[in-house]
């Protein structure tokens, strides 16, 4: 009896059609897919809220591939507004998240810090917290800057003397930023210390 034995070849799998584009419009396709339409949080979420908001995640496009991942994380990082809140479970949310993403923080270009009112009259947090945002032009910039707009993060009208809490607040993030302009290059117990010192500062402003 004759045996006949066959080999079935795997095809080698063929390289990706979107890695052969110029890297121009790679860049241009990745900031597109990267892009999200809702507000993204250092916080982990409820169901009621993910209408909104998107926990700060690496997209599964960074996910695809070694040279995508070296591509797109950058881009990610860099075309997004992450929100780092303050206090109580939320603010150790944003500790822990900046913990582990220390590796990326010199990607950052935009966050926004969501600090909760406090109540001139009662001394009390309020519903409403106020958002300001720290921002660079470019990554290897390292002078971060405070916009001059804020955010007032409730559903809540906004009570009187917000506005002044707010130019208060700014005012001091810059004071905090011009102490050691390099500090949140890289390490995230600078930004940790960051936070912390708007919050404590805000408290004292609070009872006083």
């Amino acid at each position: 009896m004759e045996w006949t034995f066959t080999t079935t070849l795997r095809s080698r799998p063929k390289r990706s059609r979107l890695l052969e584009l110029p890297p121009e419009l790679r860049i241009a396709i990745f900031e597109y897919a990267l892009a999200s339409p809702k507000t993204v949080v250092s916080f982990r979420l409820d169901d009621y809220q993910r209408d909104s908001l998107q926990e700060a995640v690496q997209p599964a496009l960074t996910r695809v591939s070694s040279q995508v991942r070296f591509e797109t994380l950058p881009i990610w990082y860099g075309c997004t507004t992450f929100v780092l809140h303050t206090e109580d479970a939320k603010g150790r949310d944003a500790q822990r998240w900046l913990v582990e993403n220390e590796p990326h923080l010199g990607k950052l270009k935009c966050v926004s810090v969501w600090i909760r009112r406090i109540s001139r009259t009662t001394g009390q947090s309020s519903h409403g917290a106020l958002g300001i945002s720290l921002y660079r032009q470019a990554t290897d910039d390292d002078v971060w800057q405070v916009s001059d707009s804020w955010d007032w993060i409730t559903v809540v009208r906004k009570p009187l003397g917000l506005e002044a809490d707010a130019k208060a607040m700014i005012s001091r993030a810059r004071e905090t930023l011009n102490t050691d302009r390099g500090s949140l290059e890289t390490d995230a117990r600078d930004w940790q210390r960051l936070l912390g010192n708007l919050r404590e500062w805000y408290l004292l402003e609070g009872e006083s």
